[in-house]
């Protein structure tokens, strides 16, 4: 494993050349992944990674850390998957009884998993799967999210009608949203 330093910090990296068109970085627990066609100098590499350098440091921060509803904790060998595995659905099911009923809007099947880009989902069959991740958030974005994904069920899209919607059983939706974006950018 190679290393590089970016204000007296150490970053390990690995290159993995693959027949690709573009550079990906992905941050692992105690190194960086970077794929890489080829073709591309380990110089161009280097370069990108310094690029990078200070949201790579971020996340190695971050992983010293959980999140639980909005509150930061110094993670001390806990498995937080398992933690947010058992915390999301305690929190998410209530959510959903109650809105269903308010909106009349009765999700087919709800599920949970680990999503990487999404916080929740519905399908053509109405049914909703709601990432464990949402365990991060602070409780009234997961009260958003919940009503996001059953206003899909009426809605199958982000028109007019579906916002006003939403906007019905949560009024400050805009809000939620906007600070749910800038914790986005924390995990």
């Amino acid at each position: 494993m190679d290393k590089i330093f970016f204000n007296g910090v150490e970053i390990k990296y690995k290159i993995t050349k693959k027949p690709i068109k573009n550079v990906y970085l992905r941050v692992k627990e105690d190194h960086v992944e970077v794929s890489a066609s080829h073709f591309v100098p380990k110089s161009f590499i280097e370069k990108f990674i310094l690029k990078n350098a200070e949201h790579i440091i971020k996340k190695f921060e971050n992983q010293k850390y959980y999140f639980l509803f909005g509150k930061k904790y110094l993670n001390n060998g806990i498995d937080v998957k398992e933690l947010y595995k058992q915390k999301t659905p305690e929190i998410v099911l209530p959510f959903v009884y109650e809105y269903a009923k308010k909106m009349n809007l009765h999700p087919s099947k709800v599920s949970f998993r680990f999503n990487k880009s999404r916080w929740g989902s519905c399908s053509y069959k109405d049914s909703i799967i709601f990432n464990y991740y949402l365990a991060k958030l602070p409780v009234d974005i997961i009260e958003y999210i919940v009503v996001h994904e059953l206003a899909h069920i009426k809605h199958k899209n982000h028109q007019k009608e579906f916002w006003s919607l939403v906007g019905e059983y949560i009024p400050d939706y805009k809000d939620r949203i906007k600070r749910l974006r800038k914790l986005e950018k924390e995990f």
